[in-house]
């Protein structure tokens, strides 16, 4: 695998603003994010980075902001070393811990999952992570067959391994989170989880129980057609990603192809909305 350099984006904004600034940045290729008081880090690969359509995307949302910003470029080598510094486990309830192999378990959660996170996106941090793995509580796998859409580092794939389901498909366009949750995947010894490189058109044949689809707006909306095909009567489509003013735009969207909404939550302006097959 070719290794890639990255870029770390610090805007100094107020902590009301992080939210909105990372749904915008994530439009623009931005897989992780670093909430700091005052400040958002922010970071892409460099080959991915154009600052006039940062400064673009930007004003159109807070066209009296002053976009004052530091960029460094982080080099490949030192990716790991930049999330192991200041990388915390996430507590989902007492439900699931998510932690790096080079923090402690901890007593009082029914679940673990442990991450090495390199550059992928699905660490428990942000929201929608948090919002799927929450939902994943209330859900039965056992013994279902699962896909998990834009897996970046596996997370919701291996938690479903170990709430029981019996197969379970991984799929991310990025090169990183392949690779990256091949390793977790690994780390966490679950045989039943396989991790596959693409796009929806990357879909194995057959249909899926639960289709879990954490990724951005625009590919949800492109993508429902292919979601539906691949899901069972009566099986369970989980999205997130979906910052809350698009909300009314997807869950339209989704049902006018003939899915039923089960349910919603949101948690600091990011949403989760539930789908069931009839």
């Amino acid at each position: 695998m070719t290794k890639e350099n990255h870029i770390k984006v610090s805007i100094e904004l107020s902590d009301d603003q992080h939210e909105t600034m990372m749904a915008i940045l994530a439009e623009i290729g931005f897989y992780a994010f670093e909430e700091n008081p005052g400040n958002l880090d922010a970071y892409i690969l460099e080959a991915d980075y154009n600052d006039a359509a940062l400064q673009r995307e930007v004003s159109r949302f807070f066209p009296k902001l002053y976009l004052k910003r530091t960029v460094e470029l982080i080099l490949s080598k030192d990716w790991n070393a930049e999330w192991e510094k200041d990388f915390q486990p996430v507590r989902v309830e007492n439900f699931c811990l998510v932690r790096p192999p080079f923090k402690p378990a901890e007593p009082g959660f029914s679940h673990e999952v442990i991450v090495f996170p390199k550059m992928a996106f699905g660490t428990g941090h942000h929201a929608t992570t948090w919002l799927v793995i929450d939902q994943c509580s209330r859900m039965d796998f056992a013994g279902k067959r699962v896909l998990d859409m834009g897996c970046g580092t596996g997370v919701l794939g291996i938690l479903a391994c170990k709430l029981g389901a019996k197969e379970v498909t991984g799929i991310d366009i990025d090169v990183w989170s392949y690779e990256n949750a091949r390793e977790n995947a690994e780390l966490n010894q679950v045989e039943q989880f396989e991790v596959l490189q693409g796009d929806a058109e990357a879909i194995p044949e057959g249909c899926y129980d639960i289709i879990l689809a954490n990724i951005n707006r625009n590919v949800l909306l492109a993508d429902r057609d292919k979601y539906i095909a691949h899901l069972v009567s009566g099986g369970n489509l989980i999205l997130s990603g979906i910052y809350n003013f698009d909300e009314a735009k997807l869950a339209d969207h989704y049902q006018a192809g003939g899915l039923q909404q089960v349910l919603r939550k949101e948690r600091n302006e990011w949403v989760m909305l539930a789908f069931e097959k009839k």
